[in-house]
């Protein structure tokens, strides 16, 4: 925090110079009307009127183009508009004869405007181009009761030098806090997403969690109750991983799932949902998916990963009754059958099941049971086959 209160001392460019148009319009602007509204009211004896209504006619219009198009200003603008009013308050006391306390609170808070918005450069360069154009006025005006001309410029300047140090100190310490503060609300919303993708994301593979899945079920079965479309949820199981993690080491397990899970969800639309729900476990969610679509995907799936392991799967599509824990059951009930399958014939090609004839008696008697132990944390029974 302190090496970014050395940068900014005294200040920096990094306001919006569409702000800083507005204000030193507004500034310009209220000034103009103001010595208008003087001259006109009292005009004082011993001052030139014209040339003093002159300079708040050309400062109501300079601040009121200001702020008209502050929008589509630039830092150069600021720079110009400060140094234009600088010199419409040197022409003024120039004008009014004398130089008045009210000139050295303008050009004071003009210094502070330059330390709390421009950088260390700019800053010194509108001061001393201030302090050149107060001392040519103050030899001008002839002169005044008081101290001498050069005394009051010189205590003007250091005035001056005092308030743009103490104004730009405070605008950099107020830069470094918002400095800190933006870093620190990055942070945490960063942190936010982290947490929340790790919460419904499997750390390991970066696709959904059963957490993720489960939600984006429901959403998707209520779509579907509406609109009458297909949704297919497919449950594919890696065959042999353990026997992988035995002979490989589990980080070779590891990398053969990121590489799988990452394989896969590239293949699949931005509409689908892949989720690993258990250690060599994914669940593959659908919509507007007929069986026979599914069907022909996971094939796809296997055989971009046939290289690496083989897979045995299970799909089953929503039959517009059943609740979300019964339709994943019936793929869970098709992958087993599936695996079974491969066990006794392992010809390295995945069932998808289907709701047809015994089958869908099958699935019938084996979902209450399956529901029991899904619902007891265990692992889901293999389908029995009569």
């Amino acid at each position: 925090m302190q090496a970014s209160l050395d940068r900014d001392l005294p200040g920096r460019e990094t306001d919006d110079p569409r702000l800083m148009s507005r204000a030193l319009g507004a500034m310009l602007l209220c000034a103009g009307l103001a010595l208008l509204a003087g001259t006109a009211l009292s005009p004082p004896g011993h001052a030139n009127v014209a040339g003093m209504q002159a300079v708040g006619s050309i400062a109501v219009v300079v601040g009121g183009g200001a702020l008209l198009w502050a929008r589509h200003a630039r830092i150069w603008t600021a720079h110009a508009l400060f140094a234009g009013g600088a010199g419409l308050i040197c022409l003024g006391t120039y004008f009014t004869g004398a130089a008045t306390g009210l000139y050295a609170i303008l050009l004071i808070w003009l210094a502070i405007f330059a330390a709390t918005s421009f950088s260390w450069r700019a800053m010194a360069a509108h001061i001393g181009a201030i302090m050149l154009a107060s001392g040519a006025t103050l030899a001008m005006v002839g002169p005044s009761p008081g101290p001498p001309a050069v005394a009051r410029w010189a205590v003007g300047g250091i005035l001056l030098t005092l308030a743009a140090t103490i104004m730009g100190r405070i605008a950099a310490r107020r830069r470094a806090s918002e400095t800190f503060l933006r870093a620190q609300i990055e942070d945490r919303a960063r942190l936010q997403r982290e947490l929340e993708h790790l919460a419904d994301h499997d750390p390991l593979t970066g696709v959904a969690n059963r957490r993720r899945l489960e939600q984006d079920l429901a959403r998707e079965l209520a779509r579907a109750r509406r609109e009458g479309a297909p949704l297919c949820v497919t449950t594919i199981d890696l065959d042999g991983l353990k026997e992988h993690n035995d002979t490989y080491g589990h980080a070779a397990g590891d990398r053969l799932l990121e590489h799988v899970a990452t394989t896969w969800a590239a293949a699949l639309r931005a509409t689908d949902t892949i989720a690993r729900t258990g250690g060599d476990e994914f669940v593959l969610l659908l919509p507007d998916c007929p069986l026979g679509t599914a069907e022909r995907l996971v094939e796809e799936l296997r055989q971009a990963v046939a290289d690496t392991c083989s897979c045995s799967a299970g799909a089953a599509v929503w039959d517009g009754r059943e609740s979300a824990a019964d339709l994943q059951v019936r793929a869970d009930l098709a992958m087993y059958e599936a695996k079974a399958r491969l066990r006794t014939s392992p010809s390295g090609r995945v069932g998808i099941g289907r709701d047809e004839g015994a089958g869908a008696e099958l699935h019938a008697q084996a979902i209450p049971r399956a529901l029991e132990h899904r619902r007891a944390g265990q692992d889901r029974p293999r389908c029995a086959r009569a």
